[in-house]
């Protein structure tokens, strides 16, 4: 089925669903951040992936090295086999509460918004192609 795909989806096709993938963690990333608001000593996280995903853009799907294990890295973040590999981090900040907690909610909302937002202009893309798929093996017909 996978090589079924590949001929269906190009590599921009790809690279949206990796990011729909990676909003994913990135959304977890930031709910737990909203969660432990309220914990004392916690420390905010990040995830990001924006780098990573521009890196594989300029590949485009070509690999700059040979490798002879899928595992192996084209480069610091993406794996021989196109995987990305993003890391969760502590976020550096200049305001920690009494408390030791260093989540600032109103930003940690700001970040989920805008998140949720490219999710959902992801997905639409990827569907607009389904759906073009979809009324050309229907010969035309809606």
């Amino acid at each position: 089925m996978k090589g079924m795909m590949g001929g269906v989806f190009n590599f921009a096709d790809r690279l949206q669903m990796a990011s729909l993938d990676q909003r994913l963690k990135r959304s977890e990333v930031i709910s737990g951040n909203i969660a432990n608001a309220e914990t004392p000593g916690f420390r905010a996280l990040g995830y990001d992936f924006e780098d990573q995903l521009g890196s594989m853009a300029k590949l485009d799907g070509k690999v700059p090295i040979k490798v002879s294990n899928e595992k192996h890295f084209r480069n610091a973040f993406t794996q021989a086999n196109g995987k990305m590999r993003a890391d969760v981090y502590i976020k550096p900040t200049e305001s920690v509460g009494e408390d030791g907690n260093t989540v600032d909610v109103d930003d940690e909302m700001v970040r989920m918004a805008q998140n949720q937002m490219l999710y959902r202009s992801a997905v639409e893309v990827i569907n607009r192609k389904v759906g073009m798929l979809k009324y050309a093996i229907n010969g035309g017909r809606g």
